[in-house]
């Protein structure tokens, strides 16, 4: 899970467009007599023990099912983070060769990258991570490359997020073909199957757009879009914010945008060796 960033992005660009511009219980007795009904009280309570025992049988029945139910989804589990295997391999090469640094003034050097390598994340040499989340719910993980430097001392380490990919039955595919994540370009995903790409354009302009995976599991289908303009007034900056193209005032942007943010539970980050 990845932190908003959106916020801290918009004040990033104010700032940097604002420069610009400047620059531009006890027990009883019992009588004898009543002997009878003692008998039939322990004859009860062992009626009572025979059907406890016999619920403990069947709820350890269930329980050795139960445990079955989850070796197997396990079990399917694994085998449905295997077809992200030779994606996986191609970052392990990278790192193990140190990000084939000693070829950078070679002719080989952009070859020798895995085709599945987004173009930032191979420029400086950082942690490489991995993790799995059913993003869309369907059954299938989806697999999340990202970087970044793990401090020890940060119990909410959340890093840069590189990539996404699916699964569309045969391949798998990256989420957003057309889209090169880094500095400029960013996703989180939250709750409920949305993920959030952040941009930043220039200076004067950053959106948010949102999506969700369609049902053939790779395709990313917007859902709503934000963007911030700003321009010069005098010697002042201004933004103007829109919604699906139109005018909407900054507390509804800002608003809107958090109601798709209900933040994931901690994701599991495996460090790629």
């Amino acid at each position: 899970m990845k932190i908003r960033k959106t916020a801290k992005l918009h004040i990033a660009t104010a700032m940097i467009l604002s420069a610009a511009f400047l620059l531009v219980g006890c027990g009883t007795y019992t009588p004898k007599e009543t002997a009878p009904d003692v008998v039939e009280k322990e004859t009860s309570n062992n009626e009572s023990l025979v059907i406890e025992n016999d619920i403990k049988e069947e709820n350890q029945d269930k329980d050795m099912t139960s445990g079955n139910d989850v070796t197997d989804n396990q079990k399917a589990s694994t085998e449905n983070t295997n077809i992200y295997d030779y994606i996986l391999t191609q970052y392990s090469d990278m790192v193990q060769n140190d990000f084939y640094m000693n070829l950078r003034d070679s002719d080989n050097y952009e070859s020798s990258f895995g085709e599945d390598i987004g173009l930032e994340i191979r420029t400086h040499k950082q942690d490489i991570y991995y993790t799995f989340y059913d993003i869309d719910g369907n059954g299938t993980m989806e697999l999340i490359i990202a970087g970044g430097e793990h401090a020890v001392s940060n119990p909410t380490f959340s890093p840069w997020n590189y990539d996404l990919y699916g699964y569309d039955g045969t391949n798998a595919v990256h989420i957003f073909p057309e889209m090169s994540f880094g500095y400029r370009t960013n996703f989180s995903f939250y709750e409920n199957g949305v993920i959030e790409v952040f941009y930043s354009s220039s200076a004067a302009e950053s959106g948010v757009d949102f999506y969700r995976i369609g049902t053939d599991g790779v395709t990313p289908e917007l859902i709503d879009s934000f963007t911030a303009v700003g321009h010069l007034e005098g010697d002042k900056p201004v933004f103007t914010y829109s919604q699906n193209g139109n005018e909407i005032t900054e507390e509804e942007y800002n608003a809107n945008i958090q109601g798709y943010e209900i933040a994931l539970t901690a994701l599991d980050w495996i460090q790629i060796q």
